[in-house]
């Protein structure tokens, strides 16, 4: 990303970039039951389970078994959310961020994990919004959740910076939706990720770890779009 990105909106990805859950999640729980493979599993699980709202959807779990090939008994209908802790220095981070471009968070999770959750309690008062993808009704990589978390802000998506830890669905979606994306990996690109870059050169940033992104946020946001302090 060039220094004269029109940057006008930051969303954060939560789960494993701000922080982590303190147990098994229901998609974690799902992917073992399935016979599917693993990573086929989770990329089920990901675009299915995170985008139901059970409270509108009374079929949710039944759609869910379907496509990942469980029985629908098997549902884990004794699931309990484990609790989820934000890292060290993860609020300093949204605050710095949030003093220079507005922040929302895009998280991939499903209701059922996130009942004993409040994101954005935890994150206040610096966050914009907190958008989890079963209230959106889109998970990422679908450019739908990034389309649609610019549009309720009234943003193009290409004004959009995603922040997050996933290749598969933070840098992905973010470049499918046609915004930016701050790819957070301390691990080297696998060839696989070098040609997706060079695929869209100067639309994705790599850096280490939260501390970076939020620097090289600081850095490149323009001037003249930083938020009064």
């Amino acid at each position: 990303m060039s220094t004269a990105a029109p940057v006008r909106l930051v969303s954060l990805d939560v789960g494993y970039t701000l922080g982590e859950p303190s147990g098994m999640t229901l998609t974690q729980r799902l992917v073992e039951l399935s016979p599917l493979p693993a990573r086929q599993a989770k990329k089920v699980a990901q675009q299915i389970l995170h985008a139901l709202d059970p409270r509108s959807d009374a079929t949710a779990p039944q759609t869910v078994c379907a496509a990942l090939r469980i029985a629908p008994s098997a549902f884990p209908q004794d699931h309990c959310p484990p609790d989820f802790a934000l890292w060290p220095g993860a609020v300093e981070v949204v605050a710095r961020i949030a003093r220079v471009v507005p922040v929302v968070t895009l998280s991939n999770v499903s209701h059922w994990d996130e009942q004993e959750t409040d994101v954005a309690a935890l994150l206040a008062p610096h966050l914009r919004a907190h958008h989890p993808s079963w209230q959106l009704g889109f998970a990422k990589p679908d450019p739908r959740a990034v389309e649609t978390v610019a549009r309720l802000h009234g943003r193009d998506p290409a004004e959009v910076l995603h922040v997050g830890d996933s290749l598969d669905y933070d840098v992905r979606g973010a470049l499918a939706a046609g915004a930016h994306a701050l790819w957070i990996t301390s691990r080297p690109p696998s060839s696989e990720a070098l040609r997706l870059l060079a695929e869209y050169p100067g639309r994705v940033t790599v850096v280490p770890d939260l501390t970076r992104a939020v620097e090289h946020i600081e850095q490149t946001v323009l001037p003249s779009f930083r938020q009064p302090r």
